[in-house]
């Protein structure tokens, strides 16, 4: 497994297309402590390796032997989602976010799919790196979810 010290870029991530409980544990307790995760999702260990088995991935970068951070991928052969973007919050402002995006977008281009993500309109910063990267709003748009099957 690929770790880094220092100099960031797109070499320094570990894309999973499978997955065991251990990285599964290191992108989940980074979601939390982004404030990305939420047992009412439903995303456990058993739907991430559902969708990595369908063609999704989960890239994780490392720092130190420890993860900085995450983005889930997955699509539906039209669109790429791109989930749970997650960086620790002690290495936030030092371009990890554009490193995950640009990977994911990498990805997306690869497979020539849409890309499409959910960010809370609060979260300034977030909104302003994906517009960076093109991303738009959907006006007119309501997001609306049923949890429970």
């Amino acid at each position: 497994m690929l770790r880094v010290t220092s100099r960031w870029n797109l070499n320094n991530l570990l894309t999973l297309s499978k997955i065991t409980p251990a990285p599964f544990a290191e992108a989940e307790k980074l979601w939390n402590l982004a404030g990305v995760g939420n047992p009412a999702r439903g995303d456990d260990l058993a739907a991430v390796e559902k969708t990595l088995r369908h063609g999704g991935r989960l890239i994780l970068l490392y720092a130190d032997e420890q993860p900085v951070g995450t983005v889930w991928l997955t699509h539906d052969h039209r669109r790429l989602y791109i989930h749970h973007m997650a960086v620790h919050p002690e290495h936030q402002g030092r371009g990890l976010g554009k490193l995950l995006i640009q990977a994911a977008l990498r990805y997306a281009a690869r497979l020539k799919l849409q890309a499409k993500l959910e960010v809370h309109a609060g979260n300034a910063p977030a909104n302003r790196l994906y517009a960076s990267f093109g991303f738009d709003a959907l006006d007119g748009y309501r997001l609306m979810i049923k949890r429970k099957y």
